[in-house]
């Protein structure tokens, strides 16, 4: 299954799919650009998404960046166990808290 980076009015990204090696690249951008044109806080909800790998987490961490760059505040929802899990393996459990 194909990843999927959608606008949620008004402060929000909504993910879906699968976010894999195969299928972050070509959202990453996309984010990135919602996380600088959006407002001072950015919720990106996870509930939509299916399966993650590691690819997800560096996902999280590059859109992490360009939050800080842009002085904005980023909060995740609904972050998927496996997700959590790969954060908690590599110690970096912590980056989704708000």
């Amino acid at each position: 299954m194909e990843a999927s980076v959608e606008l949620r009015e008004p402060d929000g990204i909504s993910l879906r799919g699968d976010l894999r090696y195969a299928t972050v690249t070509s959202i990453r951008e996309r984010m990135e650009q919602l996380i600088a044109t959006g407002s001072r806080r950015c919720v990106v909800d996870f509930t939509g998404v299916k399966s993650v790998d590691s690819s997800a987490l560096s996902l999280w961490l590059c859109c992490q960046r360009e939050a800080e760059r842009q002085d904005v505040t980023l909060v995740a929802r609904q972050v998927p166990d496996d997700l959590m899990s790969i954060a908690r393996l590599v110690g970096l459990e912590s980056i989704f808290s708000a």
